[in-house]
């Protein structure tokens, strides 16, 4: 076991080993960062004072994670740290998996279904948790947006608005939008961009800074102000009253 008196950057390492990490592959992913260079396994080894098998051992399971990467030098094999911002893209990827994880077991289960809610402050927080959203997506799921700020959503999303386009049509994901006339130009771009998107407008529709969108299990409610915020509730039974108010208004719409 790593004698923690003689670990440096002792902050660092204890949270990277709160975020799933061993001690030893704490240690060495640090080593790692610290030189920013290929480094082989023997000298990792003397580097950390960690047995040569095990080096091995946790390179093989970093590698696996994305954090390390391998490079041939010769005949021999190097490591070398992929960026600290991999942890982020891991973080985000767990996420994912674990929205999608709770949403097949809430396909079954009778617990839990009584409202929940979350909130999402920041430009960041909203892309990453659109970005989430359609990475869980299943062919052909459809959400229900009444607009009024469809031109704020894409500024909101930045330069993540044409991924998040790129996963939604590849799932073939349906959004049914109603909006004011003054959208009309936005909403034919945006029909454009995304090939699952049908839009009505209504004459006397307000434009303004809020969306509410619709899903199969939830409603999220977005105000493009500062700051940006999304209000998520997750509910089954407030989703599909709120589904029947949006069937009446689109009815209504041209």
């Amino acid at each position: 076991m790593t004698d923690k008196k003689h670990i440096d950057h002792e902050r660092g390492y204890e949270m990277l080993i709160s975020f799933g990490l061993t001690p030893n592959e704490a240690r060495i992913y640090i080593y790692l960062l610290e030189r920013g260079v290929a480094i082989g396994g023997s000298k990792l080894a003397i580097g950390t004072g960690i047995h040569r098998q095990y080096v091995y051992v946790c390179l093989e399971r970093l590698i696996g994670q994305g954090l390390v990467v391998t490079e041939e030098v010769g005949k021999q094999k190097k490591y070398k740290a992929i960026s600290q911002n991999q942890i982020e893209k891991i973080a985000r990827r767990r996420v994912s998996e674990a929205e999608g994880i709770v949403r097949e077991l809430a396909s079954f289960s009778v617990i839990g279904h009584e409202q929940d809610f979350e909130v999402y402050q920041g430009r960041r927080e909203l892309q990453n948790f659109e970005i989430m959203f359609a990475s869980q997506l299943h062919n052909g799921d459809t959400q229900y947006v009444i607009g009024g700020a469809a031109d704020r959503f894409a500024e909101a999303m930045e330069d993540r608005y044409d991924e998040f386009v790129e996963i939604v049509n590849d799932k073939k994901f349906i959004t049914y939008y109603l909006g004011p006339q003054s959208e009309l130009e936005v909403l034919k771009s945006a029909q454009r961009a995304h090939t699952g998107f049908t839009y009505k407008t209504l004459p006397d529709f307000p434009k303004g800074v809020t969306n509410t969108v619709i899903r199969a299990d939830s409603i999220a409610v977005y105000t493009f102000a500062e700051p940006t915020l999304v209000y998520v509730i997750k509910s089954k039974i407030v989703a599909e009253s709120y589904k029947k108010y949006f069937d009446m208004l689109w009815t209504l719409g041209k």
